[in-house]
């Protein structure tokens, strides 16, 4: 157990894992071992008491990290450090509705988009928010708020 702890060290150390994602790796170099899903466990729990692991800071870090996306993107980048959908779910409900994060991007992009005919604006706006993981309810949904506020301006 104690190469399986200093090996978490390590891994630990060059850069942060969610429980899961360690627990993975660890397996996978400790495979020989028989019973080594136990043996990682026990590390993972001591790790965790010892406040070398917290998944929900991890979670909440990468969230912020990726505020400027869309929900879809920031829930694939947590799926893939292992945390489970209710987990993700939770930790999106914490962060500003997509909708005005959407807005927020939306708006920076439209100013490089001064000159372009309306439609291709949009079409360009649509693509531009879709590839950033935002919703399909959600871009529609930001596209008509700039076209009403494009309104009022004028």
């Amino acid at each position: 157990m104690n190469d399986i702890f200093n090996t978490a060290l390590k891994h630990l150390s060059a850069k942060n894992h969610s429980s899961s994602e360690l627990a993975s790796v660890l397996c996978k170099e400790f495979s020989e071992i028989p019973d080594v899903e136990s043996l990682v466990q026990q590390t993972i729990e001591r790790l965790k008491e010892i406040h070398l692991i917290n998944d929900d800071f991890i979670a909440s870090s990468q969230a912020q990290r990726y505020r400027h996306k869309g929900n879809r993107y920031i829930a694939q980048k947590l799926q893939q450090k292992g945390f489970d959908k209710a987990f993700i779910d939770n930790t999106l409900d914490s962060l500003p509705s997509e909708l005005e994060r959407g807005l927020i991007e939306a708006r920076k992009k439209l100013r490089t988009l001064d000159g372009e005919e309306p439609k291709k604006r949009e079409t360009k706006l649509l693509r531009f928010l879709s590839g950033r993981g935002f919703g399909a309810n959600t871009c529609y949904q930001i596209i008509d708020e700039l076209k009403t506020e494009q309104f009022e301006n004028e």
